[in-house]
């Protein structure tokens, strides 16, 4: 991405953190602060990186976006993320949810030969290369977000191209998957949101399985082809990441944060939260 599209905004000078555009989708993220690897759930989404370097993490696989490469996200993960910043350099990146019944319908509109034959990565993320295409119409969309006339004229018909854009991707074989009601990758995408949404109840692998009509197997085999986890990792990330929410953004008590989660004992709770972030639940807001 060219850095003189970023120049002739005002996003670098935001504060740093994330903060809303006129286009309820599309957020904008900055910090000049270099961020260790540290857990984060990104949810069906592409990043456009307008200027610096993160780092995505999915078990022992590692995808790097930048100017040059984005990001698309086309399920619910929990990945881990190393940011490079600076008060000289900061990063800062677009950060858009993806319109599922705007993308179904590019995807419909396609010639599906050219895809359901393509090998592909079976990861459930992936990044591509930014062309010329998709930075003229990432320019589009920054200029347009400068106005609230404009982005309530133009914002939508941009996003529809910019998806078309990343659609059409040398690397988007999974998000063409995902939105074939009866493929696999796209009975496992429902299967994350169901865990997504119900994070705070008893999830079981078997109901899981059964309810997108697949074996325990198979169900097990596909979800860790796609996530880089076993169902039951997946199910504790998720819990975690939540339980930090409720913790930072909710002034939850470590007890009450356990027993939201489905913990009979808090103590498992905190070894756990411990484990996975690296310090215990009662220091989760100074970490921030």
């Amino acid at each position: 991405m060219n850095k003189n599209i970023l120049l002739n905004t005002n996003f670098l000078q935001k504060d740093n953190g994330l903060h809303d555009t006129f286009l309820e989708s599309v957020k904008v993220f900055k910090t000049d602060q270099y961020e260790p690897k540290s857990p984060l759930i990104y949810d069906v989404c592409l990043i456009l990186v307008l200027q610096g370097k993160k780092i995505a993490n999915l078990a022992n696989n590692s995808i790097t976006f930048d100017c040059d490469n984005y990001l698309v996200v086309p399920t619910t993960l929990p990945l881990e993320c190393e940011t490079y910043a600076s008060e000289d350099e900061p990063f800062v990146c677009l950060l858009i949810s993806i319109d599922k019944k705007m993308m179904f319908e590019i995807i419909e509109s396609l010639e599906k030969r050219e895809f359901e034959n393509s090998k592909g990565n079976i990861l459930g993320i992936f990044s591509d290369k930014v062309t010329s295409k998709i930075e003229d119409t990432t320019k589009k969309l920054l200029e347009v977000l400068e106005s609230k006339e404009e982005t309530s004229i133009l914002g939508e018909s941009i996003l529809k191209e910019l998806f078309y854009r990343i659609a059409i991707g040398e690397n988007a074989n999974f998000l063409h998957k995902m939105f074939l009601e009866n493929n696999n990758e796209a009975k496992i995408a429902r299967a994350l949101k169901n865990i997504h949404d119900n994070y705070n109840k008893n999830i079981d692998v078997p109901t899981l399985a059964r309810v997108e009509d697949m074996s325990v197997s198979s169900f097990h085999t596909h979800f860790k082809n796609i996530t880089s986890h076993t169902p039951l990792q997946y199910i504790k990330k998720i819990k975690l990441t939540k339980a930090k929410d409720l913790l930072v953004k909710h002034n939850y008590q470590v007890v009450d944060t356990a027993y939201e989660l489905g913990y009979d004992n808090p103590s498992q709770f905190s070894r756990d939260f411990k484990n996975y972030f690296g310090y215990p639940p009662k220091e989760a807001k100074a970490s921030l």
